[in-house]
């Protein structure tokens, strides 16, 4: 996983949050769960790829008792990774918020700068 962390406009942290991914104009529904999460994006290892700059829908969950975040998102890097243990090629996959309402922005927010428990 590419680690060029502290030099993003939006640091991400190395949070596991469930997320489901849906690419735009497929009947797809992706879920998995995040490697890391910022207020710009998510990171996810995916085991099918998306296109660069393919648009989707993204539904997180905060884990904090309100529904999940939702919003389109874009994706805009993706990194094929060989699972050693499966032999399976998985997809190391950056997406961009885009369309974020302030409602949903100022919960990341939130949940970004709670303490976390172990």
């Amino acid at each position: 996983m590419w680690d060029g962390f502290n030099k993003r406009k939006f640091p991400r942290l190395h949070l596991t949050c469930e997320v489901v991914v849906r690419p735009q104009g497929k009947e797809l529904a992706i879920k998995t769960t995040t490697e890391n999460v910022g207020m710009g994006g998510i990171c996810v290892m995916l085991e099918q790829p998306l296109e660069r700059f393919d648009r989707c829908k993204v539904v997180l969950e905060l884990k904090d008792g309100e529904p999940p975040v939702q919003c389109s998102g874009r994706s805009v890097w993706i990194v094929p990774h060989r699972d050693i243990k499966t032999s399976r090629t998985l997809y190391d996959t950056g997406i961009e918020f885009l369309d974020i309402d302030d409602f949903s922005r100022q919960r990341l927010q939130a949940f970004l700068v709670q303490p976390k428990k172990g």
